[in-house]
């Protein structure tokens, strides 16, 4: 089995770690930089929670890694939601579960992000007549729980809880920021590129993360070896 899922190992590398292409990076380093504080992570489980998964899966905690996923999936995360799929198709510290993985898949398309449903599209040819059906049986109750309907409430929830007190503090946004970086590092951040409308104000956050990921520039990242999607 290989360890790392290629697709989705590729597309997290590429918008996480990696400036995206254009004229105006939609992620420069001045965004990534707030992205890796403390204080923006633990007011942004979406984030926070799929950054924790991923490190788990890079040291092989698989079961660690499929429950942050998944807390990170309900609200609303739709790589996390990719992850998910792609290691109940593959069996990934866990046994196969091909309609799981499309179930998962389905959910992570849901916004029609061009790369996830390429993945939902890919699952739903290769699964029999009867792994359809059960697909279909046990998707239903997870796209009730995990639809943006009700992710992105709970995500906006928890924006407006830290927007509220950011505003009761009465912070200077021209001033400096310094938070808790990686490691525990003190990290300085412009306050103008630290309370940016696109990552406080729940309507522009979904509005940034949908041009983040509805469709993501074609840019070699070096992931290793090429895997087929979808491929067991």
């Amino acid at each position: 089995m290989n360890r790392y899922p290629g697709f989705i190992a590729g597309l997290f590398l590429l918008v996480s770690g990696h400036l995206l292409a254009g004229e105006e990076p939609l992620i420069d380093t001045e965004d990534q930089k707030v992205m890796s504080s403390r204080s923006f992570l633990e007011a942004h489980p979406d984030m926070k929670y799929r950054t924790e998964g991923w490190l788990a899966y890079d040291e092989g905690r698989y079961e660690d890694a499929r429950k942050l996923f998944t807390k990170a999936a309900g609200f609303g995360d739709k790589l996390s939601q990719a992850m998910l799929a792609e290691m109940a198709w593959k069996g990934i510290g866990q046994p196969v579960d091909r309609p799981l993985g499309y179930a998962w898949a389905d959910i992570s398309a849901e916004r029609g992000y061009r790369q996830f449903v390429a993945l939902r599209e890919q699952y739903w040819r290769q699964l029999s007549d009867a792994e359809r059906m059960r697909a279909i049986e046990i998707g239903q109750p997870l796209l009730d729980k995990y639809t943006h309907a009700v992710t992105g409430a709970a995500l906006k929830k928890e924006l407006r809880k830290a927007r509220r007190y950011m505003i009761s503090g009465r912070i200077n946004r021209g001033a400096d920021v310094v938070v808790p970086g990686p490691y525990g590092m003190a990290t300085v951040i412009r306050g103008h590129d630290f309370y940016a409308e696109k990552f406080w104000n729940a309507g522009r956050y979904q509005e940034w993360v949908d041009e983040v990921w509805t469709d993501p520039p074609r840019e070699n990242v070096d992931v290793g070896a090429p895997i087929t999607i979808g491929a067991e």
